[in-house]
């Protein structure tokens, strides 16, 4: 057999050194990537708000079996709430609740419209001023005027796709805009989404936020209608719950390709899911068709969490709107910011035992331009409510004689007013609402360059130019909500009955 030479290499001292060096940088380097790769990914977070929702609408809280398979699916996988409340029934103020886990008076944002008080503050932090700080790609993609950059919402977000637009009077006399162009339907905005979801590689924070089941005036295509729909003498829809079901049932159809897209990028498994209703609607329940009351199906709502970190559970106990950033916050690992109301869900989810927490919303239709059902409902013009350990109390100020309480385990739907019959339990309640504050007095006041003129106009026209009533003034008061007429500089007990006293602030 041949016998092959072996070659001899000589080399010099330094080449070798070289060799060495280069051995040791490329071992180092291998070392390094396979940290990298051992490293956990920082996980995506999307944020859908369903805009107008009711929590019984979905099959997951009691609707009709695939109603909405998509929601019931993630809930399946995660933690469905059964017990969740937002802060307010109309949607800006709503919205800026779950976005910075502060309650209405800790952030600000309290009416729809108004000379002020309609934005959200440049100094209050969000999950978008938060995460983007922290590295996390930005993005809002909307589907209607109320949460546009209008309110405030767009400070932290890299793209914020939503409608500009500004309120303007309407017909019926209030300051609104307009429906038919400042909206988007389900389908048009989850093509924006899918789009968006190719756009970055960074870990990304996405609001998603849809908006058909707010009103008719863009709705599903005619193959995603249920038949025998109620039509007027012209043959056109007519307004209905069977037709409020099936908007609900085309957004969870259409948020399904936005589930599929992030499961064919391989990014589903690596991102926390929040969904959550801004806020439910009437539909003939209480007397009223809409929002902007705090009756259980405007504030009870849907909300479900899934994604890495989150274990699979139903949560019984009372939770609000105001944890929903906190638990975000918990989940990536940034420091909650200080200031606000709301505390992480983590613990609840994984079972921990914990005292329960009260839930507290308001509703300022009085000073609220927008809000032409005050002449309907004027008991409606300030509503303030809390919930706990199964009550609700729903406290008018300016009129304490139409205030209600309800025992929510024994009267889901509100229909028992035990206002009368449960004088200490009212007196509890009151007293959290005193120790949260945030009463509003007046009007709020004209933002420098404001157009107060046509403002003001309208405002006079509503009727609460003026002031609340004869018992609201503009300085801070203390008083027993049984004798309103009895004051005190102090946070003590009515002199006449000892009831806690309600707090006003200005």
């Amino acid at each position: 057999m041949p016998v092959y030479p072996v070659p001899v290499y000589r080399t010099s001292r330094r080449t070798s050194l070289t060799l060495v060096y280069s051995l040791v940088h490329a071992l180092c380097l291998l070392l390094v990537c396979s940290a990298c790769r051992d490293e956990p990914r920082r996980p995506n977070v999307l944020l859908v708000t369903l805009d107008t929702t009711r929590a019984d609408f979905l099959s997951c809280y009691g609707a009709r079996p695939g109603a909405t398979p998509v929601l019931d699916a993630l809930a399946e996988r995660g933690v469905l709430f059964r017990d969740a409340y937002v802060s307010a029934a109309v949607t800006p103020v709503s919205h800026a609740t779950i976005l910075t886990g502060r309650d209405n008076p800790e952030h600000g944002l309290r009416v729809l419209s108004g000379l002020s008080g309609y934005k959200l503050p440049s100094t209050v932090p969000s999950l978008a001023t938060t995460l983007q700080d922290a590295g996390w790609h930005t993005a809002a993609i909307h589907s209607a005027f109320p949460v546009s950059g209008f309110f405030g919402f767009a400070r932290g977000f890299e793209r914020f796709e939503s409608f500009d637009g500004v309120m303007a009077p309407s017909r019926a006399g209030t300051i609104s805009w307009d429906l038919q162009t400042l909206q988007r339907r389900s389908d048009e905005t989850t093509n924006l989404v899918v789009d968006e979801l190719s756009r970055d590689e960074r870990p990304f924070f996405l609001w998603l936020h849809y908006w058909d089941p707010h009103d008719p005036v863009k709705l599903p295509p005619a193959e995603a209608l249920p038949a025998n729909l109620p039509r007027d003498a012209n043959g056109l829809l007519l307004p209905s719950r069977e037709l409020y079901g099936a908007e609900v049932s085309y957004v969870d159809q259409q948020f399904g390709r936005v589930l599929q897209r992030l499961e064919e990028r391989g990014e589903l498994d690596n991102t926390i899911v929040v969904v959550v209703a801004d806020h439910g609607e009437g539909l003939g329940d209480h007397g009223w068709e809409y929002h902007r009351i705090l009756y259980q199906e405007q504030v009870h709502t849907p909300l479900i969490i899934a994604g890495p970190g989150v274990p699979k559970s139903v949560v019984e106990a009372t939770v609000r709107s105001c944890d929903i950033a906190p638990t975000i916050w918990d989940l990536v690992q940034v420091a909650t910011p200080e200031g606000g109301s709301g505390r992480s869900l983590l613990g609840l989810m994984k079972g921990a035992a914990e005292a329960p927490r009260a839930a507290y919303m308001d509703q300022i239709n009085g000073y609220d331009l927008n809000a032409k059902m005050v002449e309907a409902r004027p008991q409606d013009a300030f509503v303030y409510g809390v919930v706990h350990d199964g009550w609700k109390l729903l406290w008018r100020p300016h009129m304490p004689q139409a205030s209600e309480l309800f025992h929510l385990r024994v009267d889901p739907r509100e229909q028992t007013n035990l206002y009368a019959q449960e004088p200490e339990r009212v007196a509890a309640l009151q007293k959290l609402l005193a120790e949260r504050g945030g009463f509003v007095l007046a009007p709020f006041p004209p933002e420098s360059g404001a157009d107060s003129a046509s403002i003001r106009a309208a405002l006079d026209k509503l009727g609460y130019a003026g002031g609340a009533s004869a018992y609201l003034d503009s300085r801070w008061s203390w008083f027993c909500p049984s004798h309103p007429q009895l004051r005190s500089d102090e946070l003590s007990p009515c002199g006449r009955c000892g009831a806690p006293p309600l707090v006003i602030a200005r």
